[in-house]
């Protein structure tokens, strides 16, 4: 069994192999970051303007069954205007067996948001001294966009390739995946 107290611990040289800068590092600092990041968000922001609105759950205020841990209603924080590119996909209509009963296509909403705009929202924040962050951006919130509802199926928090980094170890964005509800689902209107 494994000794509590070196849970989370670093290896002896781990720390002084990670602080001193080599290959990419020496090239791509601080001020590089900066200036990717606000050229992006003055794009995606200032020009594009694409947005949606955030729906969060207030889990202090909406009451839960004892048992099954389930809520007939929901209360719900105020909504956020998030900016991000945001696209949104539709599935073809499938059928469960041939000329049986239509399953109707759903969309499929995928934006990529900057970090650093969701951190001013109040929506991210970084552990001190790490890359590690920590979203309230949840799976099982609602997103509203163009007369649309989606539940949000994956929150972006497990990115953790380079897709999503600059020089493999700076995050800017995350992507967030949601599906189209029916009104019976998110009665947002």
């Amino acid at each position: 069994m494994a000794d509590l107290t070196e849970i989370g611990k670093n290896p002896e040289n781990f720390d002084a192999h990670e602080a001193k800068p080599k290959g990419i590092k020496l090239f791509f600092g601080e001020k590089e970051a900066k200036f990717f990041s606000n050229a992006g968000r003055e794009v995606t922001e200032g020009i594009l303007q694409e947005s949606f609105l955030l729906y969060r759950i207030d889990l202090a205020k909406t009451k839960t069954h004892k048992l099954y841990g389930e809520a007939k209603r929901k209360v719900w924080l105020p909504e956020i205007q998030v900016f991000g590119r945001i696209n949104v996909e539709t599935e073809a209509p499938s059928y469960q067996v041939a000329g049986g009963i239509e399953k109707k296509g759903m969309g499929k909403l995928t934006a990529h948001i900057y970090i650093d705009q969701l951190e001013e929202l109040g929506l991210i924040t970084k552990e001190q001294g790490t890359n590690v962050i920590v979203s309230g951006i949840k799976m099982g919130h609602f997103l509203g966009y163009k007369g649309q509802f989606y539940k949000i199926v994956d929150d972006g928090y497990s990115q953790i390739s380079n897709e999503f980094s600059w020089a493999g170890d700076r995050r800017f964005y995350i992507t967030i995946t949601a599906v189209e509800v029916d009104e019976d689902v998110f009665q947002g209107r």
